[in-house]
């Protein structure tokens, strides 16, 4: 470190130093050059320490942060506020450039889950977490160092949420239920429960058990929840149990499993499937169908009823995401979705649906849907934070790290990857960094300079790998936008320039110690530290006169100033700022002063004036001063005055000191005025002395005396009271001086009364006035008179003078109110009263109001109403209403018409005020209320069981009812429940006698129960029930029938003899008898004589209430599909009830015949160019066969208008197809025999509304629409036959007659529309009736009875016809 001959120290030029270490200790020696010839030299040695002052150089780093991505976690449902982890981070940097603040960096609209220590970088949580909502949090964590330009570092990692045992377990199902064989063999495991538990680990490890109880029929494995068969189960109808889940915490939970044991004759549905399985994407919308399902029963009613059975945890459906809706069509059920699914709550869905059949006993089967739900890119790529933070240093090379953003996204895949962009903005910021579009960082693309531009701001973007699935994104792809700011950090590369380069300032010699001068300024274009200046005096400062702030350069004096030694001083200023400087000139001159202020000749001045004098300026006083210094000029003082009122009420002449009034003064607004005088030397401009000056304003009589109460001046007195007795004060006061002469001095006396009504003949003074008398000295005013009555007069205005001692009188009135006593009784302003109530009124209600009279007032006048007699149990009570003199008489207690006591009171009423009562009698009468419904004694009746073929009008019961009411309210009419009688089998006379009223039949209903209702005429009416059970006796009037509906089938081609199966699981044929056992089994089976020596099928009895059908020989479905064979069945009544049932068995179809090609014409109208889309039939392959599967498929040419469905070959035409004819073939497949290629040929002609507007039309009977298309074998259509019939009748050629509208408009009742063309327009739809109306008796060609051909006569527009065009579709 060099140093300079002026003692300047300065860091070497050349090399540059390396500076190391916090401070430098110099000893610095000042050698002088012996001028004076001494003996030698004399030295000062010092010692300097130079502080090395650290640049914000290095930003924090998180040595540790990959140790904390790995190992931070915090346990569940601890309180807020539990410690998670403490972070630290390390900046080699020295002070506040290596001090660091921790914080969180997130987004603005989130709520941050957990808090951070600024200093100690503890972070802690900031709410109880729940892992099983969520297992994990992004968290980025900030050290900011403390500089000017402060630098950042950031740790990202996530932190877990380790698991509790907080969740027990939950089974998929609120409840299982089975319906199983009883033949079901020991050890058959036949159904699995299975529960879920949100926990994890050994929390979620799920053990099953089951309720013990003997004997053990089932049990259920402990760990895959199946339950299986343990003992035999033939001998039990009904087994519930409760199965434990319990997890690996001992929490646990139970549900019931039922298990219903069946017959083995009697089966459940079956399903198609034993499970479904589904794939759907996650956006699937509301009640879209997304699987269909189909059960049958092998009993004779093949319905079944479909249940989605309720589930107990997200994956079976709770909360519900899917519904059930059955198909009546097909006897289906279809799967829809119910709300909104979501890929990332829920994966996988095993839904379980019930069937139960229709019988006396219903029973039911499962199965499992299993739906499986693929991800769509729903979810945005949102970053972690909103604004992101980060510092480069100025002058950076290119390829600086600047900052990592980063993202996450819920999706998996593509649709989860997320790369990143920077975003072009209006200032061009981007164009200075890149990003790598994988990892999020951010690097510069140029070198900075802070003092161009300090900052930046970039928007990035990230951006998922796939189309979005969210509404309005139109196939982009999913983004979401944050803000990087960028800070330039700055680097100490601008040296400090002052704003001058010389100063000049003038300072007087007497300025104190420490006074500041001066400052002067340097700019530096860094900031921060580098910035930081430091202000030196080097040379010009002769005996340390000055110095200067180091940090500010404010130049203040350090030595007493003294004009007559120096005159004149150069200061050399330096400023640096560590590294570089600048230079400053300061001129100070010194200025000569003057040192002694005027001194007046007195401290205190005192002077008087008389309010209200005119003429003015008026003289007060005089005031004089001198100056001290030596050879002051007398004349050059000048005298200013000042306080409240100086330049307005008061003026002083600056060059003689005399203060005058300048304006009228008035005592009472302000008696005393105190001012200060200043006199000052030079003519003003020098120094100032001062005195005070105090001006008293003296009095005069100007002043009115003024009562204090005025306007309003009030006053009372109670009526009655004695002489002398003191009602109020009426005080005046007089603004006068009261301390001086009698200007203040006041007298009272009354002068009068404002109310004049009352006067002494001749014109005297009122009589009111006489009434009071008040104190001349003290203004108390008293009674003078006795006899005071407020209900003659309630109040007295009285005029009051108060007279001072100068004669100057005021008046004011006093108002004086008469107070009330109580000296007059209540009276009722009635004399008598009556009342009606109903007895049903509710408590409280109002019975009747009446209203008093006191003629005094105030409480005195407030009246109480009470009841004091004539209400032994108290049914009554008043409410008083004080105010208004009124009483309201209410119900206290509900009334009861029934007792006899209760129809009629007689009430004496009292009103009361504080001393006096008076009383009234009232009469209260009770009107009956419809409260009691009638009565049956007994309420249930049990008769003796009766044959149920008992004769119509048999009379069975009779039934009384009673009611407690009088008059209409107790007259009764008797009647039957519609819901315990339907179907009017029974009837009731108004005496109470029950009959049969239709035939019974105990097979329908075997015991009843009838409600006899009794209904009153009140209003409103009330009614009571009796129940009569009439059970029935049996009689043999059903014959036997079958078991179930069978279905036999024999396939054909099989040899016989076979038995013939009557379903899929017996041989069996049975029969049932609606009747009694008695009248029921062992039943006898036979088939007529006719039909027992045929080569076809024989029926054996097995004599235990079964038959056995066998198939004697081998049949051609070809030749007969079914065949219908009696069977005689006999019951063992007494008589026996014998009867004949058809059985139908069904030849069973082999493909045993080759299919051929076929062709179809179909037909088909569009109106205005529209046309729904359409199923226009099958592909027609004649096959001799018809229950092989066969498929179909295009052939060559694929139709763009056509869809077919290739396992049922329905062909649809697409909506709004053209018109035009299309043929095109299709090929029909059974997989046995040779594939046939079939023509379909389309016609899609155009319906124009002028063929509509002439339509004509036929209703013909006994037909129905399908019959009317469908070929008849080798025969033409109906319809082709009346297409001819009408081109003959109408001499028009086939082509043009188009029948375009079919409609069956009741059972066996079609209506056929038409039009004929006929040239170039259409014929009338008259013209066409009348031929229809001649040709009505002819024999038709179409095969209708002529009859039945009817014109149908319409006026209806084309707009309502339009809506029939798809009706008729004709092949």
């Amino acid at each position: 470190m060099p140093m300079e001959g002026q003692g300047l120290i300065r860091l070497r030029s050349s090399p540059p130093p390396r500076l190391q270490g916090v401070e430098y200790v110099l000893n610095v020696t000042a050698t002088d050059d012996n001028a004076s010839g001494g003996p030698q030299a004399l030295s000062s040695t010092a010692q300097v320490i130079v502080g090395v002052d650290d640049v914000n150089n290095n930003k924090p780093v998180f040595e540790k942060c990959q140790q904390y991505r790995e190992s931070t976690s915090v346990l569940e449902n601890q309180p807020a506020g539990s410690f998670a982890l403490q972070v630290h981070a390390v900046d080699a940097d020295e002070g506040s450039n290596g001090r660091v603040t921790y914080g969180f960096m997130h987004k603005d609209s989130t709520v941050p889950a957990f808090s951070i220590h600024p200093d100690t970088g503890v972070i802690v949580t900031a709410r109880k977490f729940d892992r099983e909502r969520q297992r994990e949090y992004a968290v980025t964590v900030t050290a900011t160092d403390q500089a000017a330009d402060p630098l950042i570092g950031i740790c990202q990692l996530n932190i877990l949420i380790l698991d509790q045992n907080d969740n027990s377990p939950k089974f998929e199902n609120i409840r299982y239920e089975y319906f199983l064989r009883e033949d079901t063999m020991i050890g058959t495991s036949f159904l699995r429960v299975a529960a879920h538990d949100d926990d994890f680990g050994t929390n979620a490890a799920i053990m099953y058990s089951m309720s013990s109880e003997q004997p053990e029929y089932l049990r259920v494995n402990p760990l895959t929840g199946w339950v299986y068969v343990n003992q035999p189960i033939s001998q039990r109808t009904y087994i519930t149990r409760e199965i434990v889940a319990t997890d690996g915490g001992n929490r646990s939970s139970s549900v019931e499993l039922s298990v219903t044991i069946t017959n083995v004759k009697n089966q459940p549905p079956h399903w198609e499937k034993d499970s479904y399985s589904v794939v759907i994407p996650e956006n699937t919308v509301r009640d879209t169908p997304i699987v269909t399902i189909k059960a049958t029963s092998p009993l004779g009613d093949p319905r079944v009823t479909y249940n989605l059975e309720d589930g107990m945890v997200p994956e079976t459906n709770m909360p519900v995401r899917f519904y059930l809706t059955p198909n009546r069509e097909d006897g289906s059920a279809s799967i829809l979705v119910a709300e909104p699914l979501d890929y990332e709550t829920t994966r996988n869905f095993m839904l379980r649906v019930r069937a139960q059949n229709v019988a006396a006993v219903p029973l039911a089967a499962f199965t499992i849907v299993y739906v499986n739900v693929t991800d769509v890119n729903d979810n945005v790529p949102f970053f972690t934070s909103s604004i992101y933070e980060a510092s480069v240093t100025e002058g950076a090379e290119t390829g600086t790290l600047v900052v990592q953003v980063s993202a996450t996204d819920l999706d998996l895949g593509l649709n989860g990857k997320i790369s990143y962009s920077l975003l072009e903005d209006r200032s061009w910021d981007h164009q200075y960094f890149r990003i790598d579009p994988e990892l999020g960082y951010i690097y510069t693309q140029t070198v900075f300079d802070r003092e161009t531009k300090s900052s930046y701001l970039l928007e990035v973007q990230s951006v998922d790998g796939w189309e979005s699935a969210r509404p309005g994104k139109h196939g982009q792809s999913n983004s979401d936008t944050a803000y990087v700011r960028v800070f330039i950090s700055d680097v100490n590369d601008n040296k400090p320039v002052f704003a001058q380069t010389t100063y000049e300032v003038d300072v007087d010699e007497d300025a104190d110690i420490g006074f500041a001068i001066l400052t002067v300024s340097a700019n530096d274009g860094d900031e921060g530290g580098n910035a930081k200046l430091r202000y030196q005096i080097t040379s010009g400062n002769t005996g340390g006169v000055f110095d200067v702030e180091p940090e500010v350069g404010t130049i203040f004096i350090a030595q007493t100033l003294d004009y007559e030694q120096n005159k004149r001083y150069k200061l050399h200023v330096l400023a640096s700022d560590g590294k570089w400087e600048d230079y400053t000139t300061v001129t100070v001159n010194v200025v000569n002063k003057n040192d002694e202020a005027p001194v007046f000749t007195v401290n205190e001045y005192y002077g008087s004036v008389t309010e209200e004098l005119d003429g003015s300026p008026v003289f007060v006083l005089q005031v004089t001063a001198s100056d001290p210094d030596k050879d002051a000029d007398p004349e050059a003082l000048r005298y200013s005055l000042h306080g409240q009122g100086a330049e307005s009420e008061f003026i002083i002449d600056e060059v003689t000191g005399k203060i005058y009034a300048q304006r009228t003064l008035d005592r009472e607004e302000r008696a005393v005025w105190r001012f200060v005088v200043l006199a000052t030397d030079e003519g003003g401009e020098g120094l100032t002395g001062f005195t005070d000056v105090i001006i008293n304003v003296w009095d005069i009589n100007d002043n009115a005396p003024v009562f204090t109460c005025a306007p309003s001046c009030q006053g009372d007195v109670a009526e009655n009271s004695v002489v002398g007795t003191s009602v109020m004060e009426m005080t005046a006061t007089d603004l006068d001086d009261s301390a001086v002469g009698q200007n203040a001095v006041l007298s009272y006396r009354i002068v009068g009364s404002l109310d004049g009504t009352n006067v002494e003949e001749g014109g005297g003074v009122p009589t009111f006035s006489e009434m009071f008398t008040i104190n001349p000295t003290t203004g108390t005013i008293t009674v003078a008179l006795g006899g005071l009555d407020r209900e003659q007069v309630e109040s007295y205005l009285l005029i009051v003078e108060a007279r001072d001692g100068g004669g100057m009188t005021g008046t004011g009135t006093a108002t004086i109110q008469i107070n009330d006593v109580n000296d007059h009784a209540p009276r009722f302003t009635d004399h008598s009263c009556l009342a009606r109530i109903s007895e049903n009124s509710d408590p409280n209600a109002e019975v009747l109001d009446l209203a008093a009279e006191d003629i005094d007032t105030g409480e005195n006048a407030q009246l109480t109403f009470s009841v004091v007699s004539g209400d032994q149990e108290q049914k009554f009570y008043m409410v008083s209403h004080k105010q208004e003199q009124r009483g309201t008489l209410r119900l206290k207690k509900r009334l009861d018409y029934e007792r006899h006591s209760e129809q009629r009171f007689n009430l004496t009423l009292k009103v009361e005020d504080l001393d006096f009562s008076s009383l009234l009698h009232c009469v209260v009468e009770v009107e009956d209320y419809n409260d009691h419904a009638p009565v049956f004694i007994p309420h249930f009746l049990s008769l003796a069981p009766l044959p149920e073929d008992i004769s119509v009008g048999t009379s069975v019961a009779r039934l009384v009812a009673s009611d407690s009411d009088s008059g209409q309210n107790r007259d009764i009419t008797y009647s039957l429940s519609e819901d315990s009688d339907p179907e009017g089998l029974f009837t009731i006379d108004q005496s109470g006698v029950l009959s049969v009223a239709q035939p019974l039949d105990r097979e329908s209903v075997p015991q009843h129960h009838l409600i006899v209702i009794a209904t009153d005429h009140g209003v409103p009416r009330l009614s009571g029930s009796a129940t009569v059970q009439l059970p029935l006796l049996d009689v043999n009037d059903n014959g036997p029938e079958f078991e179930a509906a069978y279905s036999p089938m024999v396939f054909e081609n099989v040899a016989g003899p076979q038995v013939v199966r009557m379903n899929q699981t017996s041989t069996l044929l049975r029969a049932v008898d609606q009747d009694s056992p008695a009248n029921g089994p062992p039943f006898h089976f036979s088939i007529p004589p006719e039909y027992r020596h045929n080569n076809d099928f024989y029926l054996q009895d097995n004599l235990n209430g079964t038959a056995t059908l066998t198939a004697l020989r081998m049949f051609d479905r070809e030749r007969q599909k079914e065949f219908l064979i009696p069977i005689i069945m006999s019951d063992s009544g007494r008589p026996a009830k014998t009867v004949t049932t058809t059985l139908t068995v069904t030849i069973g179809d082999q493909n045993d015949h080759a299919h051929v090609a076929g062709e179809k014409q179909i037909f088909i109208n569009s109106h205005r160019g529209r046309m729904p889309t359409t199923v226009l039939g099958k592909v027609y392959s004649p096959d001799p066969d018809d229950w092989d599967n066969k498929t179909y498929v295009f052939e060559g040419h694929v139709p763009s208008y056509f869809i077919l469905n290739k396992r049922t070959g329905f062909l649809i035409i697409k909506e709004n197809a053209p018109p035009g004819t299309y043929q095109f073939q299709v090929r029909v497949s059974d997989g046995i025999w040779p594939d046939a290629v079939s023509t379909v040929t389309v016609h899609v002609r155009e319906l124009r509304d002028e063929a509509i507007y002439n339509s004509g039309s036929l209703r013909l009977a006994d037909i129905t629409a399908k019959e009317f298309i469908e070929l008849r074998g080798k025969q033409r259509s109906r319809y082709e036959l009346l297409v001819d019939f009408l081109s003959e009748m109408l001499s028009v050629p086939p082509d043009d007659v188009n029948i375009f509208s079919l409609i069956d408009v009741r059972e066996r009742m079609l209506d056929v529309r038409f039009a004929v063309q006929g040239g170039p327009s259409f014929l009338q739809p008259e013209k066409i009736h009348g031929y229809l109306a001649a040709h009505k008796q002819k024999p038709h060609p179409a095969g209708i009875s002529p009859a039945s051909v009817l014109p149908v006569h319409s006026s209806t527009t084309p707009s309502h016809r339009t809506r029939h065009q798809a009706d008729l579709l004709l092949s």
